[in-house]
């Protein structure tokens, strides 16, 4: 009792820390929804009509979504903190994106609309090169697109002409035009805002923050990097699971797996990712490609789709049924209650000991990447732009969904990969619980060098280093507490920005999902039950 009451206090300090530092650490607590996704949509299509177009037989798709370059490079040259600030002043990074668009048709507008002040931030008219217009002088034109920003509220007299081309077409004559604010600059970035005229109508208006072409080179460098580091770990994994297949093969007489429950949890969150993959239909069009019909579109987008669900309900089944095999001879590690229903030694003090263990090592990891980022961005050079796979949640149809599902596939897919399978292997292996520990999170870190997090080799680091706390409360506490944290991480990392949100469905959805991190210790309960229930039977 008294080593739960002190993994409770632990918890809380990282999770009072996590909760008052969070937007010093995590760019996407910048995040201010006043425009919801349905006005968005109507000041986007007011913006278009005005302009003279229609939007009859138009399909329509809405996204969030930001402007990754500005958003890295802001925080990258002024901190967290002063990117936080300028965003919430007005510069243009966070945005819904609604898309209208035909079937086999070039014809197509895109409009990105500011959440924060409902401002038309973006628009693009997408026209074939041979489409009839007007063959208007430079001058008019000009006038034309001077005239579109004085109606957007913009005061010309701020900003001078930095660039202008012409470019004559089959059947019309196209301009652009380039403004840079006068005196305005953040580093190196600075505001610009383009207009182009096609014919005699507007074919785009953007206003954006220019970022450094350098830095555009440095940022595809590091992407590449951590490509490669991720890659490296992913084929060590493999290699350490094709080993463990053979010497099953070997010894396949001996063995006994719970192939029922394993095939049934893969099915599960094969499953839960696939219906998460129809939740994300409106991103999903958006990537809409106009050479090919919507019916080929959608079949190859969901089949990709459910061909990653699967592979990821193989990967649930594989790894659960070969920990089960090596953890048999590792009794070090406490066997799982899901695996004991019928244990005597199964009861509500070792479900409310994992249960607690569990939310607590979560909540101090919450802690400890809140403190590693603010540290890392203060004094090391590290820095964390916004992750379009988060804010995107707020583009969903359901966005309880995809938090929901993150936080359950990842959770049960890794902490069966890295600790259930890998250290009991790694152990028979080397015969040390110490180095099977350490490889297994120094794998589970880099193999998250994916990541947009620079320098990209800094996300292994932080992982391996908590990656070997959790290793040592798997050997302690057994396979539910690391799945319990692992789930109340990425439930309240994803929920949070919803919480936050202005918007009272997207709140109460952010509720709900750090809300289902009560999901396993409701099922270790009823497992508890279910176990002593059997005794008492057998006992009669």
């Amino acid at each position: 009792m008294k080593k739960n009451f002190l993994w409770f206090l632990a918890g809380f300090a990282g999770l009072i820390f996590f909760l008052f530092y969070f937007s010093h650490a995590f760019p996407i607590a910048s995040v201010d929804i006043k425009a919801d996704r349905d006005k968005a949509e109507d000041i986007a299509s007011d913006f278009i009509k005005k302009e003279g177009f229609s939007l009859s037989g138009f399909d329509e798709t809405v996204i969030f979504d930001s402007d990754y370059k500005a958003s890295s490079y802001l925080q990258k040259s002024q901190g967290i903190k002063n990117t936080n600030e300028y965003i919430r002043e007005g510069i243009p990074v966070w945005f819904w994106e609604i898309k209208w668009f035909k079937e086999l048709e070039k014809d197509s507008f895109i409009v990105h609309i500011d959440p924060a002040s409902g401002r038309v931030i973006y628009f693009k008219h997408r026209i074939l090169d041979d489409e009839s217009g007007k063959d208007l002088s430079f001058d008019e034109a000009f006038n034309m697109a001077a005239e579109k920003l004085r109606s957007e509220g913009i005061n010309l007299s701020n900003y001078e002409l930095k660039d202008k081309k012409t470019e004559k077409q089959k059947n019309r004559t196209d301009y652009e035009f380039t403004w840079e604010k006068i005196d305005y600059r953040i580093g190196e970035a600075t505001l610009r805002i383009d207009v182009e005229v096609y014919g005699e109508e507007l074919g785009e208006y953007k206003r954006y923050l220019k970022v450094p072409e350098n830095f555009e080179r440095y940022m595809e460098g590091e992407i590449h990097f951590g490509r490669m580091l991720s890659m490296i770990a992913n084929i060590f994994k493999f290699l350490l699971t094709m080993g463990a297949v053979f010497v099953i093969l070997l010894k396949r007489k001996q063995i006994t797996v719970n192939w029922k429950l394993w095939l049934g949890l893969g099915c599960f969150i094969a499953f839960l990712k696939f219906l998460n993959s129809l939740n994300t239909l409106p991103l999903i069009w958006s990537f809409y490609q106009d050479t090919m019909s919507q019916f080929i579109f959608i079949v190859d987008a969901l089949g990709d789709e459910f061909i990653k669900a699967l592979t990821t309900g193989v990967m649930v089944i594989a790894y659960g049924s070969l920990g089960e095999v090596f953890l048999e001879n590792y009794k070090r590690v406490p066997r799982p209650l899901f695996l004991s229903k019928e244990n005597r030694n199964i009861g509500y003090g070792a479900v409310f000991s994992s249960v607690i263990v569990g939310y607590s090592l979560g909540f101090i990891f919450l802690g400890y990447i809140t403190l590693f980022y603010i540290v890392g961005s203060e004094f090391f050079g590290i820095w964390v732009p916004p992750d379009v796979e988060y804010s995107n949640i707020f583009g969903m149809l359901i966005p309880f969904l995809l938090p929901l599902t993150v936080a359950v596939s990842s959770a049960v897919e890794e902490e069966l990969a890295y600790r259930f399978f890998a250290i009991p292997f790694l152990n028979k292996l080397l015969k040390f619980s110490f180095p099977a520990v350490f490889i297994s999170a120094l794998t589970w870190g880099y193999a998250h060098s994916f990541y947009r997090i620079f320098p990209t080799y800094v996300r292994g680091i932080e992982l391996t280093l908590f990656g070997l706390i959790v290793g040592f409360v798997f050997l302690k506490y057994g396979l539910e507490a690391v799945i319990i944290s692992h789930f109340v991480v990425n439930s309240v990392l994803i929920g949070m920005p919803l919480i936050k949100s202005n918007d009272f469905h997207l709140s109460v959805s952010g509720v709900l999902v750090i809300a289902c991190a009560f999901i396993f210790p409701l099922t270790f309960i009823f497992l508890s039950k279910a176990g002593r229930k059997s005794r008492i039977m057998k006992s009669e």
